[in-house]
């Protein structure tokens, strides 16, 4: 019993498979009908179940082959009814239901091809379902009205080379679909996955299989129409077994994936904020830090486990500042007044020396906006403070001694005999008063050569009297 339990699906697809493979023994005919409304009936119950829960399938792999698999029983359905011996269609032979058998084909084929450009994305139901519709439409006009469609079974001779070539070309697809299908496979769940690869490897066998019959009642036809209600059973449990009956099997793989990757994001910048040359910190509404860095930390000369739960106001602020500031962090929180990105402000280390810290903010709001904490990062800009004032000190006493300075230019009057200068005011000064006045120039007096000369020429004819 266990067994059966577990092998249900498998038991029930033997199950199927014999009871219409005996139906041969009856007539091939049946066989065929048979064979093909179970095919159609599992393509319609994908599309059913896939139109009413596409809104909650976001994987657009699983969503084109839920419409594309309608329209492709749609064609099954009509290639059935033109099979020969029916008699529903009169004046085609047997080259019509081959033609429509290799529509659907191409339609199934091209449509798992089309699937895998569009793994995890969503798309649009309603114009993917005209796009279907207008191509099955132009597909019978071109078999039943135009007759343009290429033959593929001539009576009496078999399969010609478009219809062989064609399977061949659709094998091709299909490998095409599973390579691809196979590179993207954490895109699935691994059920899924399995049965859609071995979906798509069981149509390429009966493909091959269906390029090998002489006769539309041949042994080849049966074998493929064999391996065709194996892929549809394959379909079956991929789409609405584990990926459409159970679309939350695709949901939670996604959540789980992007759990991980926020995950992982959260590791790398909570080891980027540890490391911060900053101060990191979150206050809470009641003012108490329910988070901080450890670099932040140190920087105030605390550990984090001192600071966490603390109330940041009565910790870090200065005691002049801290009422004022709790008052303006109340206003925020209650939304009154706007935060302010960028500020600087005191800030008290554990060892009692204040620092300069230059911050910037934001706020976090919970779902119904409500804000619920200030995040803040801060930098000591005490040293740079000091810097700066101490640059600006310098250039205003750079600029009050330019100003002081006088650069001596145009035209001095000086007396031609005794070298006196007349100043603005009209009075005649000694060159080194006036230069002293105008310049930073400083004077020491000594005698030059010449003048030396000159003066004890001059002393020796006051001796010689």
């Amino acid at each position: 019993m266990k067994f059966l339990e577990k092998y249900e699906d498998f038991v029930l697809l033997f199950t199927t498979i014999l009871i219409i493979s005996l139906s041969i023994i009856y007539s091939y005919l049946l066989f065929h009908t048979l064979a093909e409304i179970y095919s159609i009936i599992i393509g319609t119950t994908i599309f059913i179940i896939y139109l009413n829960l596409r809104d909650k399938i976001d994987q657009g792999y699983v969503s084109l082959l839920g419409i594309a698999y309608l329209f492709v029983s749609i064609i099954d359905l009509i290639h059935t009814l033109a099979y020969k011996g029916m008699n529903i269609f009169q004046g085609f032979d047997a080259n019509l239901p081959t033609q429509l058998w290799i529509s659907a084909r191409y339609l199934e084929s091209l449509s798992f091809l089309c699937a895998t450009l569009l793994i995890n994305k969503k798309i649009n139901v309603y114009p993917a379902i005209w796009i279907y519709s207008a191509i099955t439409v132009a597909n019978f006009i071109s078999i039943f009205v135009f007759k343009s469609f290429p033959d593929c079974y001539i009576e009496g001779q078999g399969l010609t080379a478009f219809k062989i070539y064609s399977e061949y070309v659709i094998c091709l697809i299909l490998a095409a679909s599973l390579i691809i299908l196979r590179k993207n496979k954490s895109a699935f769940p691994r059920a899924t996955l399995l049965y859609l690869q071995l979906a798509l490897i069981t149509t390429i066998l009966a493909e091959l299989s269906f390029t090998k019959y002489v006769s539309v009642y041949g042994v080849f036809n049966f074998i493929g129409h064999i391996f065709k209600i194996t892929s549809f059973f394959f379909i079956y449990k991929a789409l609405v077994k584990t990926a459409l009956t159970d679309p939350f099997n695709l949901l939670w793989k996604k959540l789980k994936e992007n759990e991980e990757r926020l995950k992982e994001a959260y590791l790398k910048l909570n080891t980027y904020i540890e490391v911060l040359d900053l101060v990191f910190v979150v206050v809470d509404r009641n003012k108490n830090v329910i988070r901080i860095n450890q670099k932040g930390a140190e920087k105030l000369g605390y550990t984090k486990e001192e600071l966490i739960g603390k109330n940041w106001f009565d910790t870090v602020i200065p005691q002049e500042e801290r009422e004022k500031m709790k008052i303006v962090f109340d206003s925020i929180i209650s939304g009154e007044t706007e935060l302010v990105g960028y500020f600087e402000n005191k800030i008290l280390r554990k060892d009692g020396l204040e620092r300069i810290f230059a911050w910037h903010n934001t706020v976090l709001k919970d779902t119904n906006g409500k804000i619920i904490a200030v995040v803040s990062a801060g930098e000591d800009i005490t040293d740079k403070k000091v810097y700066d004032e101490n640059r600006e000190k310098l250039v205003n006493e750079l600029q009050k001694a330019l100003e002081d300075i006088r650069v001596l230019k145009g035209l001095i009057p000086i007396c031609a005999w005794c070298k006196k200068i007349r100043n603005d005011e009209g009075y005649w000064m000694q060159l080194e008063k006036y230069l002293q006045e105008h310049t930073e120039a400083e004077f020491t007096h000594s005698i030059c050569p010449e003048c030396y000369e000159k003066i004890k020429k001059d002393i020796k004819k006051m001796n010689s009297f």
